[in-house]
């Protein structure tokens, strides 16, 4: 009786029975983008991406950083940032509140702290008793060593002053083909960095990391760098930044993740 018939297949799930890290790997396979090619666009790393596909909440960083960066994804494979930004951390429960209460101990504390014997005060009274008499004998010995030196001679004339000896040690000279020294390079980009609110930093000073953490409101860094000095901001909104003096504002939007190369031949128009 069923010959002849064609089966009907179930209904493939739409994206809405997704949960959101498997929304945002679907929009980007069906956009034919590798998650290479979405990393080298947000400047988010792979394995960021890679967490925020698969839902692990643990792997990102604290907010706002990591709602920036699923907010970065979302927007390169033309999804609805704001919302999905809400709908993926809304998967995860909140973290119990931190009590600050302090239980306090009733065991009396006992001072680790010894006062000294009386013994080892009479010891040191005795070495610096014995410092002071051997200095006495040593000063002592010097006079009369300069007293002999001016005794009068034989003869009965005195022998006056011993004129001074001059000093056969020989002077330090300079070589003729020494290198000179080098002075240090005044630096020739000078960023200022004002925080107005948390933002994740990470700065590198011609080649060498100089901050890599969460800075706080009310801190304020001075960046320098002789050859080319490079930023990322988790927070770019939550900064002010001046350039050699310049003020340039912004780097960008509450939330966004901002990247920045600063060079001397760049310093004079970066924004």
């Amino acid at each position: 009786m069923l010959k002849g018939r064609r089966l009907l297949r179930r209904p493939r799930k739409t994206s809405k029975t997704m949960d959101i890290g498997a929304q945002l790997r679907f929009a980007r396979e069906g956009k034919g983008l590798s998650i290479g090619t979405v990393a080298e666009r947000t400047r988010v790393p792979v394995k960021m991406l890679a967490a925020i596909e698969r839902n692990d909440q643990s792997a990102l960083p604290p907010h706002p950083f990591g709602r920036g960066f699923v907010r970065a994804y979302a927007e390169e494979v033309d999804l609805d940032s704001d919302g999905l930004v809400r709908e993926y951390f809304a998967q995860f429960p909140s973290p119990p509140p931190v009590s600050n209460h302090v239980p306090l101990s009733r065991e009396p504390i006992e001072p680790s702290w010894q006062p000294p014997s009386r013994w080892i005060g009479m010891a040191t009274a005795v070495a610096v008793l014995l410092v002071v008499v051997a200095a006495a004998v040593v000063l002592g010995r010097r006079g009369e060593r300069a007293a002999d030196r001016e005794t009068v001679g034989t003869t009965g004339t005195s022998t006056g002053v011993t004129p001074p000896v001059a000093s056969t040690a020989a002077e330090p000279r300079v070589a003729a083909n020494a290198p000179a020294i080098a002075q240090p390079s005044t630096p020739a980009v000078t960023v200022v960095l004002s925080l107005t609110g948390a933002c994740w930093v990470s700065a590198t000073a011609d080649g060498e990391r100089v901050i890599y953490r969460i800075l706080q409101p009310g801190e304020r860094h001075t960046l320098t760098a002789a050859r080319e000095l490079t930023l990322r901001f988790g927070n770019a909104g939550a900064l002010a930044w001046t350039i050699n003096g310049r003020d340039a504002g912004t780097p960008g939007a509450g939330g966004a993740v901002r990247n920045a190369r600063i060079t001397p031949d760049n310093a004079a128009t970066f924004r």
